[in-house]
């Protein structure tokens, strides 16, 4: 018994997502790699910088990385004073991560990138395009949400 086929027209649509995607975060690591931050390392800063005292496990979650991986981040970061782990004044157990000085105007400057990389990739792209896309990926990603459990 052969395996299940992706139709024809799924597959195309699929691939032409994923090659989005690996693009986008080509351009993104290359103009990212001038400033000497990687796209996991701008992920946090960004995240940081849009909603400062998060605790590491809801940082894992939002950036799609391990939590053993995100440590090795956050040391790295923590290293180039970027970030620092404050006491959580409800859980002295607990850490809040916060960008530093210096890693507030990284994180401003990763961001500044990000959304240009995102601006000249939507140039072409149609307002009512953009709503239809976002729509369709929403559903799809609410579908594999349910797959995930």
């Amino acid at each position: 018994m052969s395996p299940p086929r992706v139709p024809k027209d799924v597959l195309r649509t699929w691939l032409s997502v994923v090659r989005a995607y690996n693009l986008c975060d080509a351009v993104l690591s290359q103009r990212l790699a001038l400033l000497h931050v990687r796209v996991a390392e701008h992920e946090i800063l960004a995240n940081l910088l849009r909603e400062p005292g998060l605790s590491q496990q809801t940082l894992s979650a939002r950036c799609f990385t391990a939590k053993s991986h995100m440590s090795a981040l956050l040391d790295a970061l923590e290293a180039r004073r970027w970030v620092r782990r404050d006491v959580n004044p409800v859980d002295a157990r607990a850490r809040l991560l916060v960008l530093t000085r210096a890693g507030t105007a990284v994180a401003k400057r990763t961001v500044a990138i990000q959304t240009a990389v995102v601006n000249e990739m939507t140039i072409s792209i149609h307002a009512s395009e953009l709503a239809a896309i976002e729509s369709v990926m929403e559903r799809a990603s609410s579908r594999l949400e349910a797959l995930r459990g």
